[in-house]
This record gives C-alpha cells, structure tokens and sequence, in this order.
C-alpha cells in the first residue's frame, strides 16, 4: 500500500528570516514529521511550496502568485489527492490574519480531507476535528495576529519617534540611510567616492543621456555600483538604480517621511530638510530634471552616432507626424534623409527631405532665433537659469496637480490645509513664469547680424553641440511646420503658436523668406535675406520669374492660413 503523501510549506515574510536559519530548521521539521509518521515526503520542485518575504498578516501569501495559493489549487483540481498531509511549522505560519478570515480557508483544507500538521508541537488537524480542536485552532490563530499587530504597531510608533527626533534635532534615523552616506558618531558622511558617482550621474543627465546610456557610461568606466553582492549579483549598474538616484532628493539634503498605508508606502508630512549632508546643489538638480523632462516630452535619447537635430521639432503639415532621420546606405538614391513617419504608415504621400537642405534650413532658424547662447558664456549662464525656472515650474505644477487630485478625492469638503498650500504653490508658480519671461526677454536683446559668424562659431558637428542646439529651439518653444513635394519644401517657423516666419526652399533657385512682422523683416534685411518680391527677382532669371512669382504668393499665403489655424486651435 502506497504512503500517504506530505507536502511541505515554508514562509517567511522579512529579509533578515531569510539570511537566517529558517527555510532550514522548517524543511528538516517536515522531514523528520515524515520519517517518524511513515510519510513520502514529496520534494520535486513542482510540490515544494515556499515563501519568500511574504506576509501571512494580510494574506498576501494568498494573492495569486503566492505558493499557499497555488497549493490550494493544486487541492482544489485534485492534483493534490485526499488523505495528504500539509506540513507546516505552525499555525501562525499558515495565517496572521484576522480570525474570520482564517478559520474558513483552514477548515476548507480539513474538508478537503487534507491533514494540516504543526511540526512544533506535534499536532495534527484532520476532516474529523472536534470542538477542542477547533478551539485550539482558534487560540493559536487569533495569538498570531494580535501578536503581528502589536510587533507593527510597536516598529510604527517607534520610527514615528524617530522621524520626529529627526525633524527637530536632526537626529540620524539609524544606520540605514542613502547609499553616498554612511553614520559616524552620530552623524551623517558623506563617501567621497560615491558622492563623485552621484555627480556624475546627474551631470550626464543634464548633458541629455538618458538612463540606459548613464548605464553604459559608469559601467563602461568600471565604477563600482552602490549596495552589496547579494542585492546585485551581476556588479553591473540598472536603469532602476540611476533612476532612484535621479529621483531622490536625499541628494539635497531631504527627508521624506514615509509609512506603509494600506500596504503601500506613502509620503507622510512635509519634507525634514537639511537632514543629510548636500551633495548636489539645486541648480544641477532643476537642470537635470528639465533635460529628463525634455527627453520625455519629445521622446529624446542620445541613441545615434548622428544626433537629429529636427528631434521633437519639425513635423509634417499634412499628416501631422514626426520627421525621423534616416539612412538609405549607398549608391545613386542613398545618403541621410528626413522622412514623415506618416509615409511609413501609408497616412501620408509626403516627399523626402535631403539631408544636407535641412541642415541648410535648420541653421537658418537658428539665425532668426535667440540662438547666442551656443556660441556666448554669458548667455549661456542665461540659458542655465531658463533651465532650472523650467525644472521648479515642472516641480510646482506637478505638485499643484497632486492637491487638486486630493480635493476631488474629498469631494465637497476643502481644507483649509490644502486650500493654504494650494495658494501658496500658485503665487510661486505666478513668480517663476515672471522670472522665465523677464529671462527671455533678457536673451532676446542680442541679435544675430553677422550669420556668417555666428555659424562659424556654433557647433553642429559633434554630437553633444547638435544636442544643445536642439535643447535650446525646444527650450524656446520652436516647432516647424513642412509642406513637400518633389520639388520644394516649405517651412513654417513658430513659437508656440505665433507664426514668426516662412522659408521657401526650390531646387535651383535662391531660398526665399517670408516674415511675420516688421521686427523679422528688418532682421532680414541686416542680414541680407530676400524678402520681398523685387529682391526675390533680382535673384532669378527674367524668364522664369512669372511662374517663380506665383509659386512664391501661394507658399506665402498657405503660411498664413496655417498660422492662423494654428493660432484658432490654439484659443
């Protein structure tokens, strides 16, 4: 006659159980229960039930990756057969629950006709329990979960206490803290090396890497990551980890006070600042955050050997897409092209434009606009400030986003908390648009005369020089409208949603302009551009000037109705 079957299930819920004695001392439990009670303990991997870091106190054992749950599938579909045992240490591993919650799963197993058996105390519970049974179930039950809710209430208060000694005495929070720190004598230091590591990490993201290329960069370098073997086997560094890092504000000194609310943690009280030591000051943090920002915005990465400096700027004005960069190899019809990516979806029958017109048309743009910044220190340290105003606006708006949430959450009810905070967070919001405006038209006093120059100087070769130019057009708010067709492009330049000028690009003929205003004619005309019609036909040979004229009147006005639509969708 075959032995009855006993399978085994082991959880524990915390870290510290697992680098403990605890898998071991429950697993030989069960193999002894089995020898002195002439069991087949079943250990293929299949049967073997074991709990890693999961808490019995609100069942999450139980969800549907949880392997008490899958054992009582396993029941459930017969694949565990009538008369097995199920072998735990005790009842508390089983369940921490409430007591009405418990006792129906645990009676539902007896039921079943499936024998529970507690390995501490030599019991064994089957489908023909009696009252005392049942009242010893119960007891050993109802213990474990006062005794879960007593420990975390107690580890609740205690940190409580701590966050609030921390709060007004600054008082470290014990050993654990951000990985660039450790505790000495009762204070936070910082680790020159991992502190250089932390620098770096946002230095690069202002330069516009994104994660993955952090990533490549620090391990490229062979800089050692934060944390231990255990939690990072492979020694490598992840897109997670950077993120946290990029994320957290421990960097500036902050503390955000946290406790587990219906089994999430979750922000609790204002920020403790000053807490740790800083070790990045709060201009490199708003420009890293505004360059993420960015790269999210537009979907920007530093992916290509060859950056496209049309990213997230230029789309089509009869599908609407994107224009991607793109590489048709060698030969007659190779070479770099911009495509609408409508055509790749057959949405759209716009042409290609030629790789060496829109490098042509794009340094074009950058001479109507406030470009010196590229090429000028001092407007540069402009362009800097203009970043971190971005990053605190993106920081307030988000904040103002999550109160407004809270408000709908309550209903009608508003406190006078909240509504305080709102206020407040308005009026910075109402400052940093005037400081961004104010720096703006500080940019704007210098124009660019001298093209030649300018262009000379500018950087579009290399990589990070084509990035920044592209930043700064976004940064400014310009985004171009093109309208192809076999023979011409025709580019329309706003910002925002006002219209500043067109470009007209025609194979073999000179490229003509099309201001908004007065203030971009008299541009054109210091720099020597045509923009009018008589200058436009002083370029052209007599012949070809009538037809040359109307293509020129029809670009014009498709500009401004374009503009204007824009402008109507806008309000």
């Amino acid at each position: 006659m075959d032995k009855p079957k006993a399978y085994s299930y082991i959880r524990f819920s915390s870290p510290e159980q697992s680098r403990g004695d605890s898998y071991r001392r429950q697993r030989e439990l069960a193999e002894a229960f089995c020898k002195d009670n002439d069991l087949e303990f079943v250990n293929s991997k299949e049967y073997l039930f074991f709990d890693k870091g999961r808490s019995a106190f609100k069942g999450k054992h139980l969800d549907d990756t949880g392997e008490l749950a899958r054992f009582l599938r396993f029941v459930k579909e017969g694949a565990v057969a009538k008369g097995s045992y199920l072998l735990i240490e005790s009842l508390d591993r089983l369940s921490r629950e409430k007591v009405k919650d418990a006792l129906p799963r645990f009676l539902d197993l007896l039921n079943a006709q499936i024998k529970v058996a507690t390995l501490s105390d030599g019991r064994c519970y089957d489908e023909n329990y009696n009252e005392l049974d049942l009242i010893i179930s119960i007891v050993q039950m109802s213990r474990a979960h006062n005794e879960s809710l007593i420990k975390g209430q107690r580890v609740h208060q205690a940190w409580k206490m701590k966050q609030e000694k921390a709060r007004v005495d600054k008082t470290p929070l014990g050993a654990a803290c951000p990985a660039w720190l450790c505790v000495q004598d009762g204070h936070y230091v910082p680790i020159p090396e991992r502190v250089e590591t932390v620098r770096l990490i946002f230095n690069l993201s202002k330069e516009g890497y994104g994660q993955r290329l952090i990533c490549n960069k620090l391990n490229d370098d062979g800089i050692p990551v934060f944390g231990t073997d255990k939690r990072n086997k492979t020694g490598k560094w992840g897109a997670s980890s950077v993120n946290k890092i990029l994320n957290n504000r421990a960097v500036m000194g902050e503390y955000q006070p946290t406790n587990l609310i219906e089994g999430i943690r979750k922000p609790v009280g204002e920020p403790i600042k000053d807490l740790f030591p800083r070790v990045i000051d709060e201009e490199l943090w708003y420009s890293a955050h505004s360059e993420r920002q960015q790269r999210k915005l537009y979907k920007t990465t530093k992916q290509s050997t060859l950056f496209n400096v049309w990213q997230g700027i230029i789309r089509c004005a009869d599908c609407g897409n994107a224009y991607h960069l793109i590489n048709k190899g060698e030969g007659s019809k190779g070479g770099r092209y911009l495509r609408c990516f409508g055509t790749t979806k057959r949405e759209c029958k716009a042409s290609l434009i030629r790789f060496n017109v829109s490098e042509m048309l794009f340094k074009e743009v950058l001479t109507k606009v406030d470009s010196l910044p590229l090429i000028r220190d001092s407007s540069g340290e402009l362009q800097q400030q203009m970043s971190v105003v971005d990053g605190r606006l993106l920081e307030v708006g988000e904040r103002l986003s999550e109160i407004k949430d809270q408000m709908l959450s309550l209903g009608g009810r508003m406190p006078a908390t909240l509504i305080e905070v709102m206020v407040t967070l308005e009026e910075q919001q109402f400052e940093l648009k005037q400081q961004k405006s104010s720096l703006h038209q500080e940019i704007q006093r210098d124009r660019i005369i001298d093209k030649k120059e300018f262009l000379n100087k500018v950087d579009l070769v290399s990589y990070d020089g084509r990035f920044k130019a592209n930043r700064l057009l976004k940064h400014l708010g310009i985004n171009v409208s093109v309208r192809t067709d076999r023979s011409s492009y025709r580019f329309e330049v706003y910002s925002t949603e006002q219209r500043l000028f067109g470009m007209l690009y025609m194979s073999k003929y000179p490229l003509f302009f099309f201001p908004a205003d007065q203030k971009m004619m008299d541009l054109y005309t210091d720099q020597g551009d045509n923009w009018t019609f008589e200058g436009a036909k002083k370029e052209v040979p007599e012949e070809k000037w009538p037809k040359l004229r109307e293509s020129l009147i029809k670009s014009y006005w498709e500009g401004v109705a374009e503009g204007k639509k824009m402008r109507e969708e806008g309000e």
